[in-house]
Order: C-alpha cells, then structure tokens, then sequence
C-alpha cells in the first residue's frame, strides 16, 4: 500500500536527472553546516522511497561527500562511494573527532579538504592536515580563535617535520587563522593561495614572506587578509628585492593604508593583474594615501597598462548620521567608498575599498583619500562615470575630478543624488560664454566634459535636496542646506551647456522618485531624446514650494539650527552668483 502511495506523489515520478541535481545540492548544502539536528544526515535521502533509493545508489560522485553525522553514516558515504575522490567538508566536534580523524588517515583518494573547527578542537589535527593525502586538490582550514584569548603564542612551533615531496595536487589553499606551517615547501604547485587573520605569532617577517612567495611560481590568485608580515610598517621595503610573481591574474589586499602600500612595493604584477584592496582603517590613511596612488600611478604608466574606459564610484552608509532629535553625531555611523576602474576588457583591472571598522563621519577625509586615487589612475580617455549613492563630494572636489576626464561621453547617476556633481556642471557652465570656443574646433581647458552625450538617472530621488558648503572649509555643512531639487539643477546645468552649443543626445529617467511634470518638460527642451518611465509626474500642487526639496527622513530638518537656501532661484535672479 506504501509503495503504491509513494508512486502516485509528483516528487517520487521525477526524472532522474532532476533527482540527482537536487540530491547534490542537499548533500553539498547540508555538510559542515549547522542544523538545528545535529545528527540529521542527509544519506536519509535514499530512504526516501525505491525511486529516490535506485537514482542515489545509482550515482557514486553523491556519496564522495561524506557524512560525519553518525559513524553509520559516514560508514555509508564511505562504502558507496566506490572509487569517486572524496569531499571532506566538516565541522569538527566533540561527536565526530574521530570519525574526521580516521577518514583523513585511511582514506586514499581524498580530494578536497575543509576543516571548521575551535581552537582547542583543530589540535589533533594539525600534523594531519600538515601532510595531507597526496592526491588532495584543496585545503581549506578554517578555526574560530576567541577574541578573548590573551595575546601569546597561538599556536606552538610544529613538533613533526613539514617537508616531504611535493604536492603536486594540491592547488587550492585557504587558511583562516590556522598556523602558516600548512603552507610547506611541499606546496610549490599552488594557483590560488588565500590568506585570512592569521595570529600576530604566525606571521613572518617581510624577508620570509617574501621568499615563501618566491616559491609559488604558478600562483595566479592571491588573498592576504589581515595577514601581512610583522614588521611590514617598519622595514624600508625600497632596500629589499622585490617578489616576481609572473603568472599572477588576482591580488587581494585588506589592511591597513601603509600594509597595503607596502606589501604592493614588495611584489612585481604582470600588467594585467587586477587588483583588490579594502583598507579597514582609516588611522594612517591621511599621512600615507601618497604611497598606495604614488603605487597605482606609477603602474598606470608601466608597459602594458591600458587605460581607463569606466569609472564606478560607490558610497555606502550604516545607521544615521545623527542621533535623533538633534545635530549630535551618532557614534554607530559608518561610512565608506568604493572605486572600481574598468578597461577595455571589462574586468575592474583595480577596486579600491575604503570600508573603515571606526566610527567616521569625516567627509573631507574621504573626499580627500577619493581624490587622490582618482589622480593616480590613467583616466584622460575614460568615456563612462557612475556614480551610486555618492552625496558627500563638494562642488569644488567634484569640479577637481571632472576636469581630469576630458573625454567623458556617458554620465550615470543612481541611488543617492550627487548634488555636487549638477552644481559643478551648473556654476563651471555659468563662468563661460561662446567666446571660449578654439580656432581647431576644440574646446578651452575650462569647459566640464565637453563631449558629454549621455545621462543615465535610475532609482534617483529627483527632488533631493543638497548640501551646502561650510564656511570655513571647502566642505559639506549640515547645517546649510539647499533647496534646489536635484533635477531642476540637472536641467539647469544642461540649458547653459547647450547654450555653448554643448548639446546632450540622450536623457533617461528610470525608475526615479518625485520626478515633477514640470521638470521632465523642461528636460524635453534641452535634450535630444528623453526617455522617462516615471508613472506619476507631480504636478505643482504636490510641490510644496515653501520646502521644495526633499531629504532623508531619518534627519531632523526642523531642527532651529538648519537653515535652507534655494540657490538655484538665487542664481536666475542675479547672474553673478
């Protein structure tokens, strides 16, 4: 009756190739993760019915993931197996030490390894993993140290010897503060090596890191995450002879500003490298942000280098700026960038992250440290800019950038709206006339993106309201702020330019938010071709015109020391503004 019952379900008539694809995914999915049944086993699949039965014992490549759930489990996954390379994926506990232990000793046909484990559960492995079966492919050890552990030796020195012959298999390393001794000269074969929060005690100095990576000839991918040599920041990296890495694809660096910059001095990249850095504090970042673009620089202009067609830059915040209710600053506010530079190929041949763990709310630093690796990249014949959720550039910083990119053909905006970016367009359009027209056909230096042909709005709040600048500094003020919308300012910007006979081709309004009737009209006046698929255009009715703009609703802007200007109405009504 059972058999008859299971045959007529629709999950028991599946084909087998389907079955076998979803059997995979709860057998890579279910091992080494937590569940709320830690002894739930995903062999129990083929217990199913017949049907499920005959396509799993049918399938060995299934069982090469074994189950260390229960010793008949894994006894199991062993046996039906067969000959298929096996898949040690696990967290190593109290309930199956020695399960993990007898496998990794026994097996002979192991060909990946990921270990999770605790500190004082990992101990017993160590020499094992030290010398892994020759035919592994990929080791990946990851242990959890408590952050309360005092500061001392993590690990001690390996009391089993750690050469050997070659790993000639092995060419996938990930280690997540486990002991560096992993990495032997036995591992010369490797092409990914990735290296995250290694203990203070496991990491060399600069001269043996060096040479450890000398020895890596065929890596092409390589991660160092908070894990650089102890003495990087003291050693004058200009004396030592630099690590060639010829056949390197991908380099991954999060640290600090002087870790990174230094660490980059030490390596020769091939040309098409790409390079990936986060610098997770922002301490030293002011004092040393000239080592890392004097770094980009100069390899910008070496041999090979392309240069850059595409420009991303990215902001990013966490909570609010200030607590509620007043101008206090909140002090579980973060805020960060991103820059991603794009050549003719269409990788990011570099992505710069500045993501600090500390609290900032310092936008002249940021505006200082984004302007700096922006003059050290090639970017004179960049054609496309966007800009995501970047609000805290100036007027004046953004006037900087954009004189360096004479050749932008495309500008696209999305998320935050860049005030600053429409302003510089606006008031650099506004200090010209036809007169600045060359004999060539050219351009005067003075004119903003001359060739600019494109504008992309998407998921832009249109009616955003910008910042004003501080009295004393060339910088934001949160207490002065405008009241232009940022597509009348767009608009504006567009009218002068076309009035130089600077005319855009193409206009897009996707996805946007408050966009007034009032504004797409007068956009349909300066452009070309306008397409807009706002579904519904505020008429003036919905504009209060006491506070036109809008902005964020987690700020308080009745506070009684904000004020609001309108700069844009101020400057139709004297044009020497």
């Amino acid at each position: 009756m059972f058999k008859q019952h299971n045959s007529q379900q629709v999950a028991c008539c599946l084909p087998g190739a389907i079955l076998r694809k979803i059997f995979f995914e709860c057998a890579y999915l279910s091992i080494g993760s937590h569940t709320e049944c830690e002894t739930w086993s995903w062999v129990g699949i083929s217990q199913v019915c017949s049907s499920w039965r005959a396509v799993a014992h049918s399938c060995p490549e299934l069982w090469r993931y074994v189950d260390f759930s229960h010793p008949r489990s894994c006894a199991l996954t062993l046996e039906r197996a067969k000959m298929s390379p096996l898949h040690i994926d696990t967290f190593v506990k109290e309930n199956n030490t020695r399960l993990v232990q007898r496998t990794l000793q026994l097996a002979h046909r192991i060909q990946d390894i990921h270990i999770r484990a605790s500190l004082q559960d990992i101990y017993p492995f160590l020499e094992l993993l030290t010398h892994p079966n020759p035919a592994v492919e990929s080791l990946i050890v990851e242990v959890d140290i408590p952050k309360s552990r005092p500061f001392g030796d993590v690990y001690n020195r390996p009391l089993f010897p750690t050469c050997g012959p070659p790993l000639e298999n092995l060419k996938y390393m990930e280690l997540h503060s486990a002991p560096l001794y992993f990495l032997t000269p036995r591992c010369t074969h490797l092409t990914q090596l990735h290296l995250h929060d290694l203990p203070l005690t496991e990491r060399p100095i600069v001269r043996s890191f060096l040479s450890m990576l000398e020895q890596l000839q065929d890596l092409e991918h390589l991660t160092i995450d908070r894990s650089f040599p102890i003495n990087l920041e003291l050693v004058e990296v200009g004396s030592l002879e630099r690590c060639a890495l010829p056949k390197l694809k991908t380099i991954s660096l999060v640290g600090s500003t002087t870790e990174v910059a230094n660490i980059l001095e030490c390596l020769s990249l091939p040309p098409l490298a790409r390079l990936s850095v986060k610098i997770w504090t922002l301490s030293d970042s002011r004092n040393n942000i000239w080592k890392l673009s004097q770094w980009i620089s100069s390899r910008s202009h070496d041999e090979g280098m392309q240069p850059v067609e595409k420009l991303i830059l990215t902001g990013k915040e966490t909570g609010t700026r200030f607590m509620a209710d007043s101008l206090d600053l909140n002090p579980d506010y973060r805020q960060s960038f991103q820059i991603q530079a794009f050549h003719s190929r269409g990788y990011a041949v570099l992505d710069v992250v500045f993501e600090p763990n500390e609290r900032i709310a310092d936008d002249e630093l940021l505006v200082f440290l984004l302007t700096r690796i922006l003059k050290s990249l090639p970017v004179a014949e960049t054609h496309t800019l966007s800009v995501q959720d970047l609000d805290f550039m100036t007027q004046k910083s953004w006037t900087q950038i954009l004189r360096a990119l004479p050749y932008l053909r495309v500008l696209d905006i999305a998320g935050g709206a860049p005030s600053g970016l429409a302003w510089a367009l606006l008031l650099n359009a506004r200090l010209h006339d036809t007169g600045c027209m060359v004999p060539d056909g050219g351009w005067n230096h003075g004119i903003l993106v001359p060739r600019l042909n494109d504008v992309y709005l998407r998921n832009v709040d249109c009616s955003s309201g910008g910042y004003m600048l501080s009295r004393t500094a060339t910088i934001n003020s949160y207490s002065d702020l405008d009241d232009s919308r940022f597509l009348d300012v767009i608009n504006a910007s567009l009218c002068e330019r076309r009035e130089l006979g600077l005319y855009l081709r193409s206009m897009s309004i996707i996805r946007c938010e408050f966009v007034s009737k009032k504004s797409v009209d007068d956009a349909r006046t300066v452009v070309l071709h306008l397409v807009c698929d706002v579904r519904r255009l505020l008429k003036d009715d919905d504009v209060d015109e006491t506070r036109p703009a809008r902005y964020r609703n987690t700020w308080n802007f009745d506070h009684p020391l904000i004020a609001h200007y309108h700069r844009l109405r101020a400057l139709a009504m004297d044009s020497d503004f």
